[in-house]
């Protein structure tokens, strides 16, 4: 009698081994499909359409694309338009910039927020100050680019007095409470001082690149992402959850939570405070006067907290080194309801400031910049 032959795992369960093969060869051709209508130009993944204008640089991290016009920019669910000048700075049109100006001019620099994602320049808050120096003979520019923190507005800053040449008189700092942990984590300096991703950030970056393909570079599974969001928008609780949505993010915690304090906020802030020692001393060099703005997050405006750290360390910081300090805080916590304020000021779900939130913070920049 012939022995028994072992039968092999796949043979012992052949309904669980054909659907693994089935969905293996479903999820082969939905990356092979995305891959080919890509290449015709008949798919576009989100992160390529933002890689069409956003593109590393080699001395300061990251830029934007010089003099384009790109009526496809997103962040999230919304479209945009992005013209950038001969800098590569988001701006009113597609412009050439002069290195000199006979008249004033005034550089702004900060990350998401200060770019203004999510809407053109002329309904950003640089755009919409922009608008009203003109008759002022006052020129304004703003080099600030998402995910931007203190060392690279240090970097930045070298190379458009050192490198390129650049004449401003006045540079106004936008500092948001998410430099912090860019600081601590995501962030250094490599032997030829140039900024690069720190090594502790990699592992992250890595994780986020296989998500990104997983759920862009292929069409089922983007498809069906659009439909759980879509399902999660349709929620009774829409703007309740929206709101909380905005709410304990980890990136913003270090102001009030003292666990995320110590995990990157301590070593955050004191890289932060160091650079923009650094910053100052150049402009000082150069004669450039120099202001720094702080503002609150959804979360902060919750809990109430008009003097957290982000706003009693840099106003501190501003006084001991003669900087100018716009504290906008106290702008949006007029004591009104806080739903009130986060729905009316800022993207439902996002920390970011909404239309009415720039022209907020336009205003009150403004009120600073003429009176200073």
């Amino acid at each position: 009698m012939e022995p028994t032959k072992r039968q092999s795992v796949f043979e012992r369960h052949p309904k669980t081994t054909t659907s693994i093969i089935i969905l293996f060869l479903v999820l082969a051709m939905d990356i092979l499909a995305a891959q080919i209508l890509s290449a015709a130009g008949l798919y576009r993944p989100q992160y390529k359409i933002e890689r069409y204008y956003r593109i590393q640089h080699d001395v300061f991290h990251h830029t934007l694309v010089k003099n384009i016009t790109h009526s496809d920019a997103r962040w999230g669910p919304i479209g945009y338009r992005v013209d950038t000048n001969s800098l590569g700075f988001k701006d009113r049109s597609d412009r050439k910039v002069a290195l000199e100006t006979n008249g004033q001019r005034i550089v702004f620099l900060g990350d998401s927020f200060t770019e203004g994602v999510g809407y053109e320049y002329t309904q950003t808050f640089v755009g919409l100050i922009d608008k009203s120096m003109q008759s002022r003979n006052i020129e304004v520019l703003n080099a600030a680019v998402s995910s931007y923190s203190p060392i690279i507005y240090l970097r930045k800053t070298e190379y458009l007095i050192n490198d390129i040449g650049l004449k401003f008189d006045h540079l106004v700092v936008f500092i948001d409470i998410s430099d912090i942990e860019d600081e601590a984590i995501h962030y250094a300096f490599d032997e030829q001082r140039n900024v690069v991703d720190a090594p502790t950030s990699k592992a992250n970056e890595f994780d986020e690149r296989i998500k990104r393909f997983i759920t862009e570079d292929t069409i089922l599974l983007s498809n069906l992402r659009i439909f759980l969001r879509k399902l999660k928008k349709s929620n009774k609780e829409h703007n309740k959850k929206k709101i909380e949505d905005a709410l304990n993010v980890f990136r913003g915690m270090w102001t009030y939570d003292e666990t995320a304090y110590e995990d990157y906020g301590k070593k955050g802030v004191q890289l932060a405070v160091q650079r923009m020692d650094k910053l100052s001393s150049l402009l000082k060099q150069h004669k450039i006067k120099l202001s720094i703005a702080v503002y609150p997050w959804p979360d902060q405006i919750m809990r109430g907290d008009v003097n957290c750290k982000q706003v009693t360390i840099w106003q501190s910081w501003a006084s001991d080194h003669n900087v100018g300090f716009i504290n906008l805080f106290p702008a949006f916590m007029t004591g009104e309801k806080a739903e009130d304020i986060i729905r009316r000021y800022y993207i439902l779900g996002d920390v970011h400031w909404n239309k009415a939130g720039h022209e907020l913070v336009a205003k009150n920049t403004l009120h600073y910049l003429v009176n200073h």
